[in-house]
């Protein structure tokens, strides 16, 4: 009971240190940072100054769903100058009855938001349509459903997906792709990387600003889990500890290739065909990373140089063809050949706070920016 009374308390904490940090964040005003006339800076550099107010979009949605007050969760997108545009203004007739159940599964979880700049906007810099997407309510159990997805790569069997695809492509269809951005946090940013990374390979670039997107696959998973058991070996037995790790690392690995389809032709040439192609559209998404936060911190890794034949794996999924009859058809969101990179850090002792998306509202934050490519 004691443990229990204890983690209630640490929970509380988090949860009312959160709610303070979001509404000190919305007192922040982003479009003070741009201007008309401001073109100092790399291009790419300018491009990340609009993360203030995309942010601002994405908590948006966040308070939309969580049912506040309709003329508080405006302020999130009011101030920086745009507004909400219902999605019967964006499909036609035809396609509200095509999607109909994906409709009302939005509607009941209000998982993105289409937004329109206005015309009287000062703000140059960003652009004039923006789908918002929300990341995971834990009270809400279509998000951990959608979690999971995520970890077993089936995040594209979720009735989100097909419509927020289908938004995104009309919205650049009638409007031009290159003013079009989608951004979205945690579950948000997995969900909008595979719909522009799909656009992408269909010759329809979408630039995409993505906070704290997912790096959870079950390889990922494997290898923090590893990373754990070895600890406790070793600091618990120091003398048996290694050799009962490597025992059982490879009893892990024998029963791993007793089931992984490792050499296969033909999902590996797919694989390297989509990489080639989203390489030669030069599709790059801003990825913001925090370093102590355990859910995306693997994109760090992952872009790291190739460099050996064993790091070919960045470009193909690990996902077996095992689990592929087992689990239906798969896709990947997080195989991509080149990132935007924008890090920061906040204290090791709070690493569930460093996934929050209040991190990237100031727009003063101090940042690191590196635009990174793998190799083949």
């Amino acid at each position: 009971m004691e443990v229990i009374a204890v983690a209630g308390i640490v929970y509380g904490t988090y949860v009312a240190y959160n709610s303070y940090k979001e509404k000190e964040a919305k007192k922040n005003d982003p479009g003070l940072i741009f201007h008309a006339n401001d073109q100092n800076g790399d291009a790419r550099e300018r491009k990340i100054k609009k993360r203030a107010i995309l942010a601002r979009l994405v908590y948006g949605m966040y308070d939309r769903f969580r049912r506040k007050p309709e003329i508080e969760y405006k302020e999130w997108w009011t101030k920086v100058h745009y507004h909400l545009v219902p999605l019967e203004s964006v499909l036609t007739e035809d396609e509200l009855k095509l999607f109909a159940k994906e409709l009302e599964d939005e509607r009941q979880n209000q998982y993105f938001g289409v937004f329109r700049r206005n015309k009287d906007s000062p703000l140059d810099e960003v652009p004039e349509w923006v789908v918002a997407i929300r990341g995971t309510e834990p009270s809400a159990l279509a998000d951990l459903h959608n979690d999971a997805k995520i970890v077993l790569e089936k995040l594209n069997s979720s009735t989100l997906i097909p419509l927020l695809y289908y938004v995104v492509w009309r919205l650049g269809a009638q409007h031009g792709y290159c003013n079009v951005n989608v951004t979205g946090h945690s579950l948000g940013a997995a969900a909008g990387l595979m719909v522009c990374r799909r656009l992408a390979l269909e010759g329809g670039a979408v630039e995409g600003h993505f906070f704290n997107p997912p790096f959870a696959t079950l390889e990922s998973l494997a290898r923090s889990c590893a990373h754990v058991v070895k600890r406790v070996f070793i600091e618990a037995l120091p003398a048996e500890g290694e050799k009962l790790y490597d025992a059982a690392k490879r009893a892990g690995s024998k029963f791993f290739h007793a089931v992984a389809d490792t050499d296969n032709t033909e999902r590996r040439s797919k694989a390297l065909a989509e990489f080639k192609t989203l390489a030669e559209a030069n599709w790059s998404p801003y990825l913001y990373l925090n370093k102590h936060d355990f859910i995306c911190r693997e994109f760090l890794k992952h872009f790291r140089k190739a460099t050996s034949d064993q790091d070919r794996k960045k470009w193909y999924s690990s996902v077996t063809e095992f689990s592929k009859l087992v689990l239906g058809d798969t896709e990947t969101f997080h195989l991509f050949p080149s990132a935007h990179l924008v890090t920061i850090e906040t204290y090791p002792i709070r690493p569930i706070s460093a996934h929050m998306l209040w991190n990237w509202i100031d727009p003063h934050l101090s940042y690191k920016f590196n635009h990174t490519k793998l190799s083949l």
